[in-house]
Protein backbone atom coordinates (compact mmCIF):
# COMPACT_ATOMS: atom_id res chain seq x y z
CA UNK A 1 0.00 0.00 0.00
CA UNK A 2 1.18 3.25 -0.85
CA UNK A 3 0.84 7.19 0.06
CA UNK A 4 -0.01 9.75 -2.71
CA UNK A 5 -0.63 13.09 -3.58
CA UNK A 6 -3.24 14.02 -6.39
CA UNK A 7 -3.21 16.51 -9.08
CA UNK A 8 -4.80 17.59 -12.19
CA UNK A 9 -3.82 19.28 -15.12
CA UNK A 10 -5.35 20.89 -18.09
CA UNK A 11 -5.26 23.85 -20.75
CA UNK A 12 -2.80 24.89 -22.64
CA UNK A 13 1.09 25.94 -20.99
CA UNK A 14 0.66 28.12 -18.17
CA UNK A 15 3.70 28.92 -15.57
CA UNK A 16 1.23 29.12 -12.75
CA UNK A 17 0.21 25.41 -13.45
CA UNK A 18 2.57 23.80 -15.25
CA UNK A 19 5.66 25.03 -13.44
CA UNK A 20 3.61 24.58 -10.10
CA UNK A 21 2.92 21.02 -10.84
CA UNK A 22 6.65 20.14 -11.24
CA UNK A 23 8.01 22.15 -8.47
CA UNK A 24 5.05 20.17 -6.18
CA UNK A 25 6.72 17.20 -7.79
CA UNK A 26 10.14 17.88 -6.92
CA UNK A 27 8.91 18.97 -2.78
CA UNK A 28 6.88 15.33 -2.64
CA UNK A 29 9.82 13.74 -3.79
CA UNK A 30 12.03 15.90 -1.43
CA UNK A 31 10.03 15.35 1.88
CA UNK A 32 8.05 12.36 1.36
CA UNK A 33 10.42 10.27 -1.12
CA UNK A 34 8.25 6.87 -1.00
CA UNK A 35 4.91 8.65 -1.60
CA UNK A 36 3.66 8.49 -5.27
CA UNK A 37 2.16 11.65 -7.46
CA UNK A 38 -0.83 11.13 -9.39
CA UNK A 39 -2.10 13.45 -12.37
CA UNK A 40 -4.54 13.26 -13.91
CA UNK A 41 -4.56 15.40 -17.44
CA UNK A 42 -6.93 16.45 -20.10
CA UNK A 43 -5.89 15.96 -23.89
CA UNK A 44 -5.70 19.37 -24.38
CA UNK A 45 -1.88 19.24 -22.38
CA UNK A 46 1.21 20.33 -24.11
CA UNK A 47 3.02 17.03 -25.27
CA UNK A 48 6.41 18.47 -24.20
CA UNK A 49 4.82 18.65 -20.98
CA UNK A 50 3.06 14.94 -20.78
CA UNK A 51 6.53 13.68 -21.76
CA UNK A 52 8.24 15.51 -18.98
CA UNK A 53 6.10 13.93 -16.72
CA UNK A 54 6.48 10.69 -18.04
CA UNK A 55 10.41 10.98 -17.19
CA UNK A 56 9.62 11.48 -13.30
CA UNK A 57 9.89 8.02 -12.05
CA UNK A 58 7.52 8.73 -8.95
CA UNK A 59 4.73 10.44 -11.00
CA UNK A 60 1.67 7.77 -12.67
CA UNK A 61 0.16 9.43 -15.09
CA UNK A 62 -4.16 9.44 -15.51
CA UNK A 63 -5.11 10.60 -19.38
CA UNK A 64 -9.09 11.50 -18.24
CA UNK A 65 -10.04 12.51 -21.86
CA UNK A 66 -12.14 15.46 -21.06
CA UNK A 67 -11.61 18.94 -21.02
CA UNK A 68 -11.88 21.94 -18.30
CA UNK A 69 -12.79 21.46 -14.69
CA UNK A 70 -13.97 18.58 -15.14
CA UNK A 71 -10.50 17.22 -14.40
CA UNK A 72 -10.63 18.43 -10.89
CA UNK A 73 -13.03 15.78 -9.94
CA UNK A 74 -10.83 13.54 -11.60
CA UNK A 75 -8.20 14.28 -8.99
CA UNK A 76 -10.47 12.91 -6.19
CA UNK A 77 -10.49 9.14 -7.78
CA UNK A 78 -6.69 8.02 -6.58
CA UNK A 79 -7.96 6.80 -4.10
CA UNK A 80 -10.21 4.12 -5.93
CA UNK A 81 -6.88 3.30 -6.96
CA UNK A 82 -5.72 -0.18 -6.11
CA UNK A 83 -3.06 0.20 -3.86
CA UNK A 84 -3.38 3.16 -2.96
CA UNK A 85 -3.86 3.83 1.00
CA UNK A 86 -4.08 7.70 1.41
CA UNK A 87 -4.27 10.45 -0.62
CA UNK A 88 -3.75 13.66 -0.12
CA UNK A 89 -5.32 16.16 -3.03
CA UNK A 90 -3.91 18.91 -4.08
CA UNK A 91 -3.73 22.65 -6.44
CA UNK A 92 -0.82 22.57 -9.04
CA UNK A 93 -0.84 26.36 -8.25
CA UNK A 94 -0.17 26.42 -4.66
CA UNK A 95 3.37 24.27 -2.84
CA UNK A 96 3.39 21.29 -0.55
CA UNK A 97 5.40 23.97 1.96
CA UNK A 98 6.54 23.51 5.42
CA UNK A 99 3.20 24.21 6.68
CA UNK A 100 0.89 21.99 4.43
CA UNK A 101 3.61 19.05 5.42
CA UNK A 102 3.20 19.64 9.07
CA UNK A 103 -0.04 18.92 8.84
CA UNK A 104 0.02 16.20 6.21
CA UNK A 105 2.42 14.13 9.12
CA UNK A 106 0.01 14.93 11.82
CA UNK A 107 -2.82 13.50 9.57
CA UNK A 108 -0.93 10.21 8.58
CA UNK A 109 0.22 9.51 11.73
CA UNK A 110 -3.61 9.26 13.22
CA UNK A 111 -5.41 6.36 11.16
CA UNK A 112 -7.89 7.06 13.50
CA UNK A 113 -9.31 9.77 11.35
CA UNK A 114 -10.32 8.79 7.68
CA UNK A 115 -10.23 11.85 6.32
CA UNK A 116 -8.16 15.45 6.60
CA UNK A 117 -9.03 19.22 5.50
CA UNK A 118 -6.85 22.62 6.10
CA UNK A 119 -8.75 25.99 6.52
CA UNK A 120 -5.43 28.61 7.08
CA UNK A 121 -7.33 31.84 5.58
CA UNK A 122 -10.29 34.09 6.13
CA UNK A 123 -11.90 32.80 2.87
CA UNK A 124 -11.10 29.55 3.29
CA UNK A 125 -15.17 28.63 4.34
CA UNK A 126 -16.09 25.24 2.52
CA UNK A 127 -16.44 22.22 4.19
CA UNK A 128 -13.63 21.25 2.32
CA UNK A 129 -11.13 22.97 0.43
CA UNK A 130 -11.03 21.11 -2.81
CA UNK A 131 -7.20 21.19 -2.92
CA UNK A 132 -6.36 21.03 0.33
CA UNK A 133 -7.92 17.40 1.58
CA UNK A 134 -6.76 13.81 2.06
CA UNK A 135 -8.85 10.38 2.36
CA UNK A 136 -7.78 7.27 3.94
CA UNK A 137 -8.84 3.52 2.03
CA UNK A 138 -10.12 2.75 5.42
CA UNK A 139 -12.94 5.38 4.98
CA UNK A 140 -14.99 3.03 2.98
CA UNK A 141 -15.73 5.61 -0.07
CA UNK A 142 -15.27 4.88 -3.37
CA UNK A 143 -15.63 8.38 -5.23
CA UNK A 144 -16.37 6.92 -8.98
CA UNK A 145 -19.30 5.62 -7.22
CA UNK A 146 -19.85 8.54 -5.05
CA UNK A 147 -19.79 11.40 -7.88
CA UNK A 148 -21.83 9.22 -9.94
CA UNK A 149 -24.74 10.16 -8.52
CA UNK A 150 -23.95 13.66 -7.96
CA UNK A 151 -26.66 15.78 -9.26
CA UNK A 152 -25.78 19.96 -8.08
CA UNK A 153 -28.58 21.80 -6.48
CA UNK A 154 -28.89 24.81 -9.15
CA UNK A 155 -30.93 26.69 -6.34
CA UNK A 156 -28.03 26.80 -4.35
CA UNK A 157 -26.02 28.91 -6.37
CA UNK A 158 -22.31 28.51 -7.39
CA UNK A 159 -20.66 28.73 -3.83
CA UNK A 160 -17.78 27.51 -3.95
CA UNK A 161 -17.04 25.71 -7.22
CA UNK A 162 -18.15 22.36 -8.29
CA UNK A 163 -15.57 20.16 -6.64
CA UNK A 164 -15.87 21.88 -3.24
CA UNK A 165 -19.85 21.35 -3.57
CA UNK A 166 -19.59 18.14 -4.33
CA UNK A 167 -17.45 17.56 -1.22
CA UNK A 168 -20.13 19.51 0.61
CA UNK A 169 -23.10 18.11 0.10
CA UNK A 170 -21.46 14.40 -0.45
CA UNK A 171 -18.44 13.93 1.30
CA UNK A 172 -18.31 15.79 4.01
CA UNK A 173 -21.74 14.21 6.03
CA UNK A 174 -20.34 11.39 5.70
CA UNK A 175 -16.69 11.32 7.25
CA UNK A 176 -17.21 14.67 9.06
CA UNK A 177 -17.35 13.02 12.61
CA UNK A 178 -13.89 11.31 11.49
CA UNK A 179 -12.23 13.91 9.68
CA UNK A 180 -9.54 15.88 11.18
CA UNK A 181 -9.45 19.79 10.67
CA UNK A 182 -6.40 21.65 10.99
CA UNK A 183 -7.00 25.62 10.86
CA UNK A 184 -6.62 29.48 11.33
CA UNK A 185 -8.14 32.35 11.36
CA UNK A 186 -11.15 30.31 13.55
CA UNK A 187 -12.36 28.59 10.43
CA UNK A 188 -13.77 25.65 11.80
CA UNK A 189 -17.05 24.35 12.70
CA UNK A 190 -19.37 22.23 15.01
CA UNK A 191 -19.13 19.04 14.98
CA UNK A 192 -15.59 18.91 13.71
CA UNK A 193 -12.20 17.50 15.98
CA UNK A 194 -10.03 20.77 14.92
CA UNK A 195 -6.20 21.80 15.15
CA UNK A 196 -5.29 24.84 15.43
CA UNK A 197 -2.07 26.02 13.35
CA UNK A 198 0.64 26.22 16.49
CA UNK A 199 2.44 28.99 14.17
CA UNK A 200 2.20 32.65 13.88
CA UNK A 201 -0.49 32.92 10.55
CA UNK A 202 1.46 35.33 8.38
CA UNK A 203 -0.41 35.95 4.58
CA UNK A 204 2.89 35.33 2.48
CA UNK A 205 2.59 31.51 4.11
CA UNK A 206 -0.87 30.14 4.28
CA UNK A 207 -1.96 26.33 2.94
CA UNK A 208 -3.38 26.88 -0.48
CA UNK A 209 -1.85 30.07 -1.33
CA UNK A 210 -1.25 30.44 -5.22
CA UNK A 211 2.66 30.83 -5.81
CA UNK A 212 3.84 32.75 -8.77
CA UNK A 213 7.35 32.82 -8.15
CA UNK A 214 7.41 30.11 -4.91
CA UNK A 215 10.44 30.26 -2.46
CA UNK A 216 10.89 27.30 0.16
CA UNK A 217 11.27 28.52 3.59
CA UNK A 218 12.11 26.37 6.84
CA UNK A 219 9.60 25.49 9.41
CA UNK A 220 9.34 28.24 12.46
CA UNK A 221 9.32 27.95 15.52
CA UNK A 222 5.87 26.80 17.76
CA UNK A 223 4.23 29.75 19.13
CA UNK A 224 5.23 30.14 22.64
CA UNK A 225 2.78 27.88 25.00
CA UNK A 226 1.68 26.29 22.21
CA UNK A 227 0.78 22.42 22.37
CA UNK A 228 -0.95 19.90 19.79
CA UNK A 229 -4.04 19.38 21.26
CA UNK A 230 -7.84 18.25 19.53
CA UNK A 231 -10.14 20.20 19.88
CA UNK A 232 -13.81 18.21 19.73
CA UNK A 233 -17.00 20.59 19.08
CA UNK A 234 -19.75 18.66 19.70
CA UNK A 235 -22.72 18.53 17.65
CA UNK A 236 -25.69 20.67 19.93
CA UNK A 237 -27.28 18.53 22.04
CA UNK A 238 -30.83 19.22 23.15
CA UNK A 239 -31.11 21.56 25.75
CA UNK A 240 -31.30 20.14 29.44
CA UNK A 241 -34.61 20.47 31.22
CA UNK A 242 -34.58 23.24 34.02
CA UNK A 243 -33.23 22.13 37.41
CA UNK A 244 -35.82 21.79 40.41
CA UNK A 245 -36.56 25.00 42.03
CA UNK A 246 -34.68 25.26 45.51
CA UNK A 247 -36.67 24.73 48.49
CA UNK A 248 -37.84 28.07 50.07
CA UNK A 249 -35.32 28.85 53.49
CA UNK A 250 -36.56 28.87 56.67
CA UNK A 251 -38.17 31.99 58.25
CA UNK A 252 -35.47 32.90 60.46
CA UNK A 253 -36.87 32.80 64.30
CA UNK A 254 -36.85 36.08 65.96
CA UNK A 255 -34.67 36.67 68.58
CA UNK A 256 -37.59 38.55 70.91
CA UNK A 257 -40.92 36.77 70.44
CA UNK A 258 -44.25 39.06 71.08
CA UNK A 259 -47.31 38.00 72.56
CA UNK A 260 -50.16 37.33 69.35
CA UNK A 261 -52.23 40.51 71.32
CA UNK A 262 -50.43 43.07 73.07
CA UNK A 263 -52.07 45.50 75.74
CA UNK A 264 -53.12 48.87 73.89
CA UNK A 265 -50.69 51.13 74.95
CA UNK A 266 -47.56 48.05 73.95
CA UNK A 267 -49.59 48.22 70.47
CA UNK A 268 -49.15 52.13 70.41
CA UNK A 269 -45.34 52.12 71.07
CA UNK A 270 -44.64 49.25 68.00
CA UNK A 271 -46.70 51.15 65.88
CA UNK A 272 -44.31 52.33 62.61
Amino acid sequence: MVNVFSFCLYGPENPKYYRGLLENIFLAGTYFPTWKVYVYYGPDVEESMIRHLEACTSVVLRATGQLGAINMIHRFYAIDEEGVDLMMVRDADSRIHWKDRWAIRQFAQQPQFVAHTIRDNIEHTADMMGGLWGLRKSSGLNMHAEYASYKEDAEKGHRNGHDQNFLSDVIYPKIVDRMLVHYSNNRRKLGETAVEFPFEWINDVYCGRIELEYLEMPEPPQRPGATWARIAMPVLAPAAPPAPAPAPAPTPTPLITQPASLPPIVKFLHRK
